[in-house]
């Protein structure tokens, strides 16, 4: 017999070299397994990139908020200032009624670019013009005393509120109306075209701006609409009765209501 098929023949006759070969293969598997389930090197990654899209989520969730709230005090504050600004007309020597015109309705439309400069970047994000972002309206609005036998502090059965000029030109529609009586409406209650908060009427005369903005988030605004904010003010002439439009060198940007 060749010695090559000895040798062959001695290999084959133990099977305890095999045998080894195979326990100690599965002892280094079981070993591998076993230091792999106690490494803890890479749990913090692992956490981390199951937690990070949900801290991105709840930043910019928070991001949008504080935006929001801004936005919302903006808009009041818009709407306080003009209203200040055009209720302190002075009138004429001899006379109780003062008169603003188109320019004085610019510059306060105007100044909300400095109340509210958020405008100068929302606005041509959405492709807009920053004074088509906002919708501002002016209006003044005249009481006239229809019955005697009111009492206690709700005078809106006894007087009756009638448009004396209004800010048309202005963005939005949101104008009030001439020949559109203005109705009473509780102090709670949503701004309107056509209504006043019930505690406003009584003699002489307001001066109500409105003003309207659409907040759109800057993050998922694909997913989530425009949120409406509406803001108005109703403030009395400070210096005098009644505070009027002078049309000459009008632009459009407001009408004189028939009858005033």
């Amino acid at each position: 017999m060749a010695p090559g098929m000895l040798g062959a023949s001695s290999r084959k006759a133990r099977p305890g070299f095999r045998d080894d070969a195979d326990r100690q293969a599965r002892a280094a598997c079981r070993f591998r397994a076993a230091r792999f389930l106690r490494d803890r090197r890479a749990v913090s990654a692992i956490e981390f990139a199951l937690i990070l899209p949900v801290l991105l989520i709840l930043m910019l969730a928070g991001t949008q908020l504080v935006t929001y709230v801004n936005a919302s005090r903006k808009v009041g504050l818009v709407a306080q200032s003009i209203s200040q600004m055009i209720s302190q007309a002075m009138p004429p020597a001899g006379s109780t009624v003062a008169t603003v015109n188109a320019t004085d309705l610019h510059f306060s439309f105007d100044s909300a670019l400095v109340l509210f400069p958020y405008l100068m970047k929302d606005g041509p994000r959405q492709g807009l013009q920053w004074w088509q972002d906002i919708a501002i309206t002016y209006a003044a609005v005249a009481f006239t005393q229809t019955a005697s036998n009111c009492t206690g502090g709700d005078l809106s059965a006894c007087y009756t509120g009638a448009v004396v000029w209004t800010s048309s030109g202005t963005t939005g529609g949101n104008y009030r109306p001439c020949t559109v009586p203005q109705f009473p409406a509780a102090d709670t209650a949503p701004p309107s075209r056509t209504t006043l908060p019930r505690s406003v009427f009584g003699p002489g005369s307001i001066v109500a701006v409105d003003v309207v903005f659409n907040f759109k988030p800057t993050f998922g605004a694909r997913f989530i609409p425009a949120v409406r904010i509406a803001r108005s003010m109703y403030v009395q002439p400070r210096y005098a009765t009644l505070v009027n439009f002078d049309p000459a060198g009008n632009d459009g940007i407001a009408v004189k209501c028939p009858g005033f």
